[in-house]
């Protein structure tokens, strides 16, 4: 399945754009999302009657899809049209294209962009084209499925699972070993015009099984590169597959490669967390799709491989495309708790993924839902600093196998599968289709407020009524202005709240066990809601047809529920969400995600004390600030990396300026 942002962007660059840029790669632009696609699949798809969809091409007026399907119907439609492995319909009306029908005699694995408009390549298991021999990667005209006879690739003995187009060349990916004649272990480049061997990535040879050894009785499974991303500027690429070394060095599945103007090399980069075996019986390797985001920061790799802790089987996980040294770990993880992963599509709102999974934000689930698991069937978008899910969840159900391809465009979304429905048997959308931009929705911002500014607080205001809410002006360093109270006109409870903060345009709060959001513009405050997205009415009562009987798509609260009642502090920062336990020294924190209220596990920062005390904590400009709950004085120290550094400053408090700074929630809003 060739990368979603590649295939979108050089659908429209031509072979002279491609060798033009210094090192020979376009400048690739993401697909420019503004927000998340609709759950609402118009029908405007074929219905594709077997098999499953591996690759999916935007060519204009015209979508070109491959897999393991064999026929296809137009919609409304009982009478089969013959497609093996290849197809082509109208993106206006999703009729089937009657004069693009290549024959090609072998599974087609991938379908990107060509070297001039109005062609794509094909690559696959086959050996010839319309009777032409094209053994596993031929370019064909997407007006008529015609080989163009100018692309001649040379004779090359094993699959080909995956290409990417950089610097005019074409890089390819699979279990072959030899092309024409020259040892290729995995990978090769061809010149993307003309299809000739080129000797760019002919010195990294992948080898050796990931999990099965001579004699095993574990799965078997050619050896070699499944999939591969280039970065957006053309200068990395990853690849993933069923290999253990690169040029002899231990590179257990995963490899990222420096690409030169002239040369690739082996980047100086590696990690060890995709060495589990991780049921070797069923699977040989366990990876199964990676992407690049579209600014080329990171990249995330999906998994299948069961639910063994501490790995990263059944997972999505990031990883930063600067990091460089050896034991790389990924920035965040989420799990599904038992269920593989198959296909992966960063946009620059949402990381789209996709497979046979129940549920996503599942760490401990070994096939059913544990604390802070939401169910998400068969498909998740997942926030790009935490890794949590965003409320996004249209689902696909039942699951089959899987979700097989995503991939994005300027317009939406297309999903290769492998049943007939989107939704809960809602939306009859045969192993194809796509999820528009147009009626998705702009998740909720992660911005934060800062210094100089205002800062409330909530309850527990010393010589204050207990549910009062106070605020004042604030620069961080100077004497702070007094405190003036805010408007209460519903009553709410301020003293039996909890670890109050604020994140672009919403006030969270606990009480009563619970976390609920409001909107907050700094006056007036919007009607309380609770914050439960570990239910959907839509999907708690839905069968997943696995795991126990009668099991549903119903998760189960975070356990940040429970510790509610001994926050004592809490704010947001770039992804997590940071808080203070009552009598307890350490500082804590979660994954979180303002769009959909869901939370990640617990983790404490390392080495850091001296929190037992804290009566709020709030971070701006670089440095974390901490009122005391026995002193009613305010503090503050360097916040580096998320970790609070060095030692704490008092800045303000009753023997200072005056000022208490004591409450239920402290937190700075604009």
């Amino acid at each position: 399945m060739p990368h979603p942002l590649r295939r979108t962007v050089l659908a429209a660059v031509s072979a002279a754009a491609i060798l033009a840029s210094p090192t020979g790669a376009p400048a690739l632009a993401g697909p420019g999302h503004p927000g998340l696609v609709a759950g609402l699949p118009p029908a405007t798809t074929p219905d594709i009657v077997d098999g499953h969809v591996r690759g999916i091409f935007d060519a204009g007026a015209k979508v070109v899809a491959v897999g393991t399907f064999t026929q296809v119907r137009n919609r409304d439609s009982a009478v089969s049209l013959p497609r093996r492995y290849v197809l082509a319909f109208s993106k206006a009306d999703g009729r089937v294209d009657t004069v693009f029908a290549p024959v090609v005699d072998g599974v087609v694995n991938a379908v990107i962009a060509g070297p001039a408009p109005g062609t794509v390549y094909l690559a696959g298991r086959f050996n010839s084209v319309n009777g032409v021999t094209r053994r596993k990667l031929a370019l064909v005209n997407v007006a008529d499925g015609t080989v163009v006879t100018s692309f001649a690739p040379p004779v090359i003995n094993g699959g080909v699972n995956d290409m990417a187009v950089v610097g005019g060349r074409l890089l390819l990916g699979g279990v072959f070993t030899r092309i024409a004649g020259q040892p290729r272990n995995g990978l090769a480049a061809v010149s993307a015009v003309t299809g000739a061997l080129d000797s760019y990535l002919g010195d990294i040879a992948l080898t050796e099984h990931h999990n099965w050894t001579e004699g095993s009785t574990g799965a078997k499974a050619g050896v070699g590169a499944d999939k591969l991303a280039a970065s957006p500027d053309g200068t990395q690429l990853v690849v993933i597959g069923n290999f253990k070394r690169a040029n002899g060095v231990l590179h257990d599945q995963v490899l990222k490669i420096d690409l030169g103007a002239t040369a690739a090399t082996v980047a100086n980069w590696n990690t060890d967390d995709y060495q589990p075996r991780c049921r070797a019986q069923a699977f040989d390797s366990w990876v199964r799709d990676l992407a690049f985001s579209p600014d080329g920061a990171y990249f995330v790799i999906v998994t299948t491989g069961a639910p063994y802790a501490g790995t990263l089987c059944d997972t999505a996980a990031r990883w930063e495309a600067a990091a460089t040294g050896a034991n790389a770990s990924p920035t965040w993880v989420d799990y599904s708790g038992g269920d593989t992963l198959l296909s992966v599509a960063v946009t620059e709102q949402a990381v789209y993924v996709g497979g046979h999974i129940r549920f996503m934000n599942n760490t401990r689930g070994t096939g059913g839902a544990t604390a802070g698991a939401v169910g998400r069937p068969s498909l998740a978008a997942l926030d790009p600093l935490s890794g949590v899910p965003l409320a996004w969840n249209p689902g696909r159900h039942p699951r089959g196998y899987g979700v097989s391809d995503l991939y994005a465009t300027a317009e939406g979304l297309w999903v290769g599968h492998d049943t007939d429905w989107m939704g809960n048997h809602q939306y009859r959308r045969e192993r194809i289709a796509f999820l528009p931009l147009a009626g998705g929705y702009t998740p909720h911002p992660s911005t934060v407020a800062t210094l100089p500014g205002r800062v409330y607080q909530a309850g527990g205001v010393t010589g204050a009524p207990v549910n009062g809410i106070f605020v004042r002006g604030y620069d961080g360093a100077s004497s702070a202005a007094s405190l003036a109270p805010v408007a209460n006109p519903d009553g709410t409870p301020w003293g039996a709240t909890r670890g109050a903060f604020w994140v672009g345009g919403t006030l969270f709060y606990g009480l009563n066990g619970a976390l609920y959001r409001r909107t907050f513009g700094g006056t007036a405050f919007g009607p309380p809601t609770l914050v439960d997205p570990y239910h959907d009415p839509y999907w708690d009562y839905v069968v997943t047809d696995s795991g126990p009987t009668g099991q549903t798509y119903r998760g189960v609260t975070t356990g940040y529920y429970a510790e509610l009642a001994n926050v004592t502090g809490a704010c947001y920062v770039n992804g997590r969400l940071y808080y203070t336990l009552n009598g307890q020294s350490g500082l804590f924190w979660r994954w979180f995600s303002p769009d959909s209220g869901v939370l990640g596990d617990r983790f404490q920062v390392p080495g850091v004390t001296g929190f037992a005390d804290s009566g709020g904590i709030f971070v701006a400009g670089g440095r974390l600030y901490r009122a005391s709950r026995s002193t009613g004085t305010l503090s503050r120290m360097s916040f580096v990396n998320g970790v609070p550094t060095g030692t704490a400053t008092v800045v303000s408090g009753p023997g200072l300026d005056g000022q208490d700074w004591r409450g239920r929630g402290v937190f700075i809003s604009p």
